[in-house]
């Protein structure tokens, strides 16, 4: 699945290959396996896009078909970005380097990246490890405009997890790089003996039921956005499967979660991101696809697909028919930019204004 645009970065000369292979770790999220990775180059040297899905081989090492068409729609997406350049990263232990299926992805991917020159360069290295060696494999003109290869043609890997990249990185959003992206998806798995509305505890002494926890009368789009708004403010605290019930009622209600989408680009954003990942690991069905939903918009508009590509994941297998995360996964998958998505918060603003409830300012800008 694609990852999103990372933040361009202006860049006086071609970059050394190893500093950017040190740095995809960090512009994913975690350390890519068994994948191909795009970067692609803005006008200005700076990397406008990060792009990563699985190398499908079949057993005699040949490209799959499901790899050639996210190929081609790989080179669809970048030519729409106006990209200038773009290198090939190939991450896998099955072959060595310089084998023939490696040249026989990359052939296709230059192929499928004709609009925009094809591919400049492509390396091959066997993990995203301190240390790793990684070898040029793959450069047709012998030289390209976005990454120094003229003069080295292999080196060592210096450690994803030093890098300034995942430096600058955890700093801004105090994440740290995840080994593996399956990390990403046990932060969203089921807590045993949580209890709730949807997933009621053994020794609840039935808080858990919709009877206990029902308001006397049904409580309204405008008040349930109050709720929600509070429960995130006061971000810290456990919450009470009382609480948990109402919450899920909140996010169920098309309304409500529209206007709390806004949440993701304003102070409250890391508060947001807590309430949403207590209510996915706490609830079931309907109402875990909706805080999983929730939680995806707010990483993808603020471009971290990855985790906006897993918490679709759970969405749609939570609720295949949850539409809304259906339509996100769709515009993920598409290459759609985060900016697009802020059309949908002039939305968010608009239906709490209709519903009488103030939100939180914008202060987040936007990414992509």
């Amino acid at each position: 699945m694609p990852a999103l645009p990372a933040s361009s970065r202006s860049a006086r000369g071609p970059i050394d290959p190893t500093t950017l292979l040190t740095a995809i770790p960090a512009l994913l999220g975690f350390l890519p396996e068994r994948s191909i990775i795009v970067v692609a180059f803005a006008s200005d040297r700076g990397i406008s896009a990060t792009m990563r899905h699985d190398l499908a081989l079949d057993d005699a090492g040949n490209p799959t078909r499901e790899l050639e068409s996210v190929l081609e729609g790989l080179g669809t997406i970048t030519h729409s970005y106006g990209v200038e350049e773009v290198v090939a990263v190939v991450a896998d232990d099955r072959y060595p380097a310089d084998s023939a299926p490696y040249r026989r992805v990359l052939e296709i991917a230059d192929r499928h990246f004709d609009a925009i020159g094809g591919v400049a360069a492509g390396f091959v290295l066997s993990a995203f490890d301190a240390g790793a060696a990684w070898s040029v494999v793959w450069c047709p003109d012998g030289q390209t405009w976005s990454v120094d290869v003229l003069d080295d043609r292999g080196g060592i890997l210096d450690d994803p997890q030093t890098s300034p990249t995942a430096i600058a990185e955890a700093v801004r959003s105090g994440r740290r790089i995840l080994s593996r992206r399956s990390e990403m998806r046990a932060m969203l798995e089921p807590v045993d003996g949580e209890c709730s509305a949807s997933r009621p505890g053994r020794d609840c002494d039935g808080c858990g039921s919709r009877a206990a926890v029902a308001p006397r009368r049904p409580l309204s789009d405008a008040q349930l956005l109050d709720l929600v708004i509070g429960s995130v403010a006061a971000d810290g605290r456990p919450l009470p499967c009382s609480e948990i019930a109402l919450l899920e009622q909140a996010v169920r209600r098309p309304r409500v979660r529209d206007a709390a989408l806004a949440l993701a680009v304003t102070d409250l954003r890391d508060h947001a991101e807590s309430v949403w990942r207590e209510l996915i690991r706490r609830l079931a069905g309907p109402g875990r696809a909706a805080a999983a939903t929730l939680l995806a918009h707010l990483h993808y508009i603020g471009g971290e697909g990855a985790y906006a590509g897993v918490a679709l994941d759970v969405a749609l297998e939570s609720d295949p028919e949850a539409k809304l995360a259906e339509l996100l996964d769709g515009c993920l998958r598409s290459g759609v930019r985060p900016t697009r998505l802020w059309e949908m918060i002039d939305g968010s603003y608009a239906t709490a204004r209709e519903l009488g409830v103030g939100m939180p300012e914008i202060t987040r800008r936007a990414a992509g």
